[in-house]
């Protein structure tokens, strides 16, 4: 009885944890054939050209790319596949979006 409670509590809290991982994810893109699909989420229209371009140039055949948010701003993770050069230039691009912040109106 004491162990099945153990393991029930134990299985409630891997999911929590489950939960919020999915919670920080932006959007992730899927790379198949050379071609880029968004898999999940709304990237911004800046980084799906910046990210269709460096597919396009490197001949990244497959590949995932995955937007999370962290305590220090975007972060930027990709499948093994993805070469280092091309996902310091996806990392680059992502910094310059400003993603979930609210624009200010200009004063007149």
């Amino acid at each position: 009885m004491l162990i099945s409670l153990l393991l029930m509590i134990a299985l409630l809290l891997i999911a929590g944890a489950l939960l919020i991982w999915q919670a920080s994810i932006i959007f992730s893109l899927d790379i198949n054939g050379g071609k880029l699909r968004v898999r999940r989420g709304d990237p911004p229209m800046n980084f799906e050209h910046a990210a269709r371009d460096v597919v396009r140039r490197y001949g990244i055949e497959k590949g995932r790319l995955t937007a999370t948010r962290t305590s220090k701003g975007l972060k930027l993770r990709s499948s093994p596949s993805v070469p280092k050069e091309a996902h310091a230039e996806l990392q680059t691009a992502l910094q310059r979006v400003k993603v979930g912040r609210k624009r200010r109106k200009k004063r007149r």
